[in-house]
């Protein structure tokens, strides 16, 4: 098999996952129980040395950004589909969304998860929570804006729709989606209702 994802249901890998059921690819899915000590022991850090997810190989190459993954992928294997391409109008939009979903909200949505239930009680702060939350709450209002009356970022669905669509997963997952506003919720039930999502959330070892 040339492509294999090693896939941790919920953590960053779900963003592969699901470009791999969007884009229709030939690749093989090895999905295991999330543990976070496993991640540091040495089997996983001989794929991965961060002791992160996720780990994806093309043959021998080796990759651990999801976004740069899918990206990847559209270009290399599906001709594109799903990006865009600096002759196309949307360019510009689709770099900046791409980046928005992991750059521009991963870490405040972090930083809510850690501080909320992941880490220790006793290593959680206060202040910073807060401080999350308000960026949190800062980056959903300009997505709110920006969607207008749009079904999706772009004129049609796109891989910055997976970049920013599983951070939203993620902000369901911290018990935070009570701060999406309606359009970006209508927003989020639309990128659920996609077959393809449905498949990759549906995976377990």
């Amino acid at each position: 098999m040339a492509l294999k994802l090693i896939h941790f249901p919920m953590t960053r890998s779900l963003r592969v996952a699901w470009a791999i059921f969007e884009l229709d690819l030939d690749a093989e899915i090895e999905t295991r129980p999330f543990d976070r000590a496993k991640l540091k022991e040495p089997d996983y850090l001989a794929l991965n040395p961060l002791g992160k997810t996720p780990v994806f190989f093309d043959y021998g190459k080796r990759m651990i950004e999801s976004v740069a993954i899918i990206e990847y992928l559209a270009n290399k294997y599906a001709g594109g589909a799903l990006s865009r391409n600096a002759s196309q109008e949307e360019y510009g939009d689709y770099l900046q969304w791409m980046q928005f979903g992991e750059a521009g909200m991963g870490g405040y949505v972090n930083q809510l998860l850690g501080h909320s239930f992941l880490l220790p009680e006793e290593h959680r702060i206060t202040s910073m929570l807060q401080w999350a939350t308000g960026e949190m709450q800062n980056c959903l209002a300009f997505l709110e804006n920006s969607l207008d009356d749009r079904d999706y970022l772009l004129e049609d669905f796109s891989l910055a729709d997976i970049s920013v669509g599983y951070v939203l997963f993620l902000l369901k997952v911290s018990r935070n989606g009570k701060f999406m506003g309606e359009r970006v919720s209508a927003y989020f039930d639309r990128l659920r209702a996609r077959e393809a999502w449905t498949r990759a959330s549906a995976l377990q070892p």
